[in-house]
């Protein structure tokens, strides 16, 4: 089954900023692993009081640090696959809390890029554990077998990537969560070969 990158219409990154000297290391959430603690230390601050409203308004939130997804599509997605998890924050303006926002841990991930298809650069010569920057990141046809039964992964060849299945992309157009899309390529080149599905 097809595999499609969820991302949000509007560039969120810097709205928020990741305190990562007193949070959790970021980099424990691409590992796609389970963690069993119920509550974790996660710490957002607001970058611009003028971003405010754009932050309440938004559906995901890019930072440094972990995804952070509002109220309305943790509760899609809660309801269509039990792999996920997601932990309250602690996100301030100032001296305002911000509430409605939870940080996304996908503890499942897999390899979704198609490489022949892909145009990138190896930036280690570790053939077990590669590393690239892709200048056009194309997803496999195939990423969700029936027999491995998930919905949500992280991208093992870019791992802050998020992909899912055509189940939950169909379950958060049913639901109607205007600005986000889908894509199953990322072109960073002028060639704009990348088609997205708007919701």
């Amino acid at each position: 089954m097809k595999g499609y990158i969820i991302n949000t219409t509007k560039n969120t990154y810097d709205w928020v900023i990741y305190e990562n000297d007193i949070s959790t290391d970021y980099q424990e959430f691409l590992k796609g692993r389970f963690f069993p603690e119920k509550e974790l230390p996660l710490f957002f601050s607001i970058s611009k009081k003028s971003n405010l409203n754009k932050v309440k308004s938004a559906l995901i939130l890019e930072s440094s640090g972990p995804k952070l997804v509002n109220k309305l599509l943790k509760e899609v997605l809660e309801a269509n696959t039990n792999t996920l998890q997601f932990f309250d924050v602690e996100l301030y303006c100032e001296n305002e809390k911000i509430e409605g926002f939870f940080a996304l841990n996908v503890p499942i991930k897999i390899p979704c890029v198609n490489i022949e298809k892909s145009e990138y650069r190896l930036c280690n010569f570790d053939v077990n554990n590669p590393n690239y920057m892709f200048y056009y990141m194309k997803l496999k046809d195939d990423i969700f077998e029936k027999e491995l039964n998930i919905d949500v992964t992280l991208c093992e060849e870019m791992p802050r990537t998020v992909v899912v299945s055509e189940r939950i992309k169909k379950a958060l157009f049913n639901a109607n969560l205007k600005g986000l899309q889908f894509s199953d390529s990322i072109d960073i080149t002028p060639q704009e070969r990348t088609i997205y599905e708007k919701i």
